[in-house]
């Protein structure tokens, strides 16, 4: 009675810590940082745990790759021992295997999405031997299938050296213990395809952000530059004017500026072409920038008419380089396919007066010197073009 009783308690005893370590195995595997580990060292750290909690002489995973099961994680006792006493272990002979779905213990498992048991490798027809392990085939093997709902996602393999070793419960952890490994490698690939993904939007909005940056400064440039002669277009002049004339009033300094507009231009156009009058504005372009200082604004206004803001120039200044403008065009070269165009320009002058009116901001200023500009240019059209005239009767020069 008393022996009854012992062996009762001690086969109760026994349940209970397995049903401890089954328990721990499944903890430890719940408590894998998912967010710091690759999938090959999320396995790898599974099977230790299954190691340490479970008396299983080898287990491996299997995952299909290119239509057959390969194994990419393996672990034996005898690894596990060899890390905590620091002696070097070989990788186990299941670590070369492969499977094709339906072969074998493992292939049958798989297809299947059921546990397989072979209680006695040796006399199973479905083992599959493999080349590295006739002298070492295991005595019994679990193959569980790694699932997450209906999806197989690989295969876990539990063997001992021991035919009929596995027990009902050691099937039973094993079965949970493969489809809880299930879930956590389906959130792993889900966390990882969302950083991967966030990855992907990152780096595709940076590059938009790129392009857009791109487009931005090529829209700022083409706010202020002239696409066909690269000077500064009309909307850059008058901001950029009132700078300078404010600058000019503080400093009590001259500031000149002259339109400059290219005499019949249309028969330009109308006799050779478009094409060719777009290279005489590049042409006249270089020219102005060339003739014009440092400081100077240059920009070009209208479709044949150019602007330049003399700062600390005054009217004088401003009519030796218009005279210099105009001679240097007589000679300007258009090439050899173009000898017949001759070029003359209409050049109207003014310049700021010494002390000008306080109730005009600089933006009228401008408007005000470039009108005196115009009305002077319109001067030298109406009495006969190619000539420089200065604003408010000043004598032809």
């Amino acid at each position: 009675m008393d022996l009854s009783f012992n062996q009762t308690s001690m086969d109760l005893r026994e349940r209970f810590f397995n049903l401890l370590d089954s328990l721990s195995a499944l903890r430890a595997l719940s408590q894998i940082n998912l967010e710091r580990v690759t999938e090959t060292e999320l396995l790898a750290k599974a099977l230790d745990e299954l190691v340490r909690y479970q008396n299983i002489d080898h287990c491996s995973v299997f995952r299909m790759e290119s239509g057959v099961l390969r194994c990419v994680s393996g672990r034996s006792m005898a690894e596990s021992h060899a890390e905590i006493t620091g002696t070097p272990s070989a990788r186990t002979a299941a670590d070369s295997m492969s499977f094709k779905s339906g072969e074998g213990i493992v292939g049958i498992a798989y297809a299947t999405g059921q546990l397989q048991y072979c209680r006695d490798c040796s006399q199973s027809r479905e083992f599959k031997t493999h080349d590295s392990n006739v002298s070492d085939m295991p005595g019994s093997l679990i193959s569980a299938p790694i699932k997450m709902g209906d999806k197989v996602l690989g295969v876990l393999n539990a063997s001992h050296p021991m035919a009929e070793y596995f027990e009902p419960w050691q099937q039973h952890t094993l079965s949970l213990f493969s489809s809880c490994l299930g879930q956590i490698l389906y959130n792993h690939r889900m966390l990882h395809e969302l950083e991967i993904l966030v990855d992907q939007r990152t780096e595709d909005l940076g590059k938009a952000l790129e392009e857009a940056n791109r487009l931005r400064k090529r829209y700022e440039q083409l706010s202020m530059v002239d696409e066909l002669t690269g000077l500064h277009n009309r909307r850059f002049f008058f901001n950029e004017a009132e700078a300078h004339l404010s600058r000019a009033i503080r400093s009590k300094q001259p500031c000149s500026l002259m339109l400059v507009d290219v005499d019949h231009f249309k028969r330009v156009n109308d006799q050779w072409g478009h094409q060719v009058g777009d290279q005489v504005l590049a042409a006249i372009s270089r020219l102005l920038l060339d003739e014009a200082r440092g400081g100077d604004l240059v920009a070009r206004v209208g479709g044949e008419e150019f602007v330049i803001l003399l700062p600390e120039a005054g009217i004088e200044g401003a009519d030796l380089m218009a005279q210099r403008i105009q001679e240097r065009l007589t000679t300007l070269n258009m090439g050899n396919s173009h000898p017949g165009i001759k070029l003359t320009v209409s050049i109207g002058m003014t310049e700021l007066v010494k002390d000008p009116d306080p109730n005009l901001s600089p933006s009228q200023l401008v408007d005000q010197l470039y009108s005196q500009a115009d009305q002077a240019m319109y001067d030298c059209k109406r009495d006969g073009r190619n000539r420089r005239m200065r604003y408010k009767g000043s004598v032809d020069v």
